[in-house]
């Protein structure tokens, strides 16, 4: 007897990833509320959200495994099994770097400068906007997915990774100008205070690198 494909479709794993997102967004959206309160001086609030933030992305890593755990061996679409790790890898990736700067802003108290505290929201808000553009992509997963990876569904995968691959430019272009602001201020700054304040930089940076490359990971599905 002949099976549907879309009955055969319907136990891939993409929707999975869906989950995954949806958990990576709640942690990554909190980083905002860490800035905050480093920008107020209040520490123990930045270690309370700190706390907040590794138990979620603990609930990250369960939407992680789960869908790791329902992926067969052999897919039944026209994109490579590794392909569909990676896309998951790199979603959990974001959830980890936001966890990391909650570490590295409990390791050692640090001081937001004066001149930096207007572009350090701007960047911090111009990297989840990257990720909430990463997140549409995943929105697209079942359409993609019914549609073969091609049509029009595959048309806006690529647009919309156009649009998430700008928005990581522009997040890059924010992040150096904070670099600027606190070099500027190096000399009035402990060298370990600068030195922090780069790993967290690029620590929230590494956010928006992630979600562009779940934008190239649908970009190869699309190709494939």
């Amino acid at each position: 007897m002949r099976i549907p494909l879309a009955n055969l479709l319907a136990r891939n794993p993409l929707p999975k990833v869906g989950d995954l997102m949806d958990e990576v967004i709640r942690t990554s959206d909190r980083v905002q509320a860490l800035i905050d309160l480093l920008a107020t001086g209040d520490q123990a609030g930045v270690e309370r959200v700190a706390k907040e933030i590794s138990a979620m992305e603990g609930k990250a890593d369960d939407a992680k495994n789960a869908a790791r755990s329902k992926m067969p061996v052999r897919l039944l679409m026209p994109v490579d099994r590794r392909d569909v790790l990676k896309l998951i890898s790199e979603i959990d990736a974001i959830a980890d770097c936001a966890e990391d700067v909650g570490v590295l802003l409990t390791i050692r108290p640090l001081t937001v400068p004066e001149d930096m505290k207007p572009v350090l929201a701007l960047f911090v808000e111009s990297v989840l906007e990257t990720i909430r553009e990463a997140a549409k992509l995943i929105d697209l997963i079942d359409d993609l997915v019914e549609s073969g990876f091609a049509g029009p569904p595959a048309e806006r995968v690529l647009e919309q990774a156009a649009i998430l691959g700008r928005a990581e430019h522009e997040a890059d272009k924010i992040q150096d100008q904070c670099a600027k602001v606190l070099f500027k201020e190096e000399d009035s700054m402990p060298p370990a205070a600068v030195f922090m304040w780069t790993k967290v930089l690029n620590k929230i940076g590494d956010m928006a690198n992630h979600a562009e490359n779940v934008g190239d990971q649908f970009r190869l599905f699309v190709a494939g």
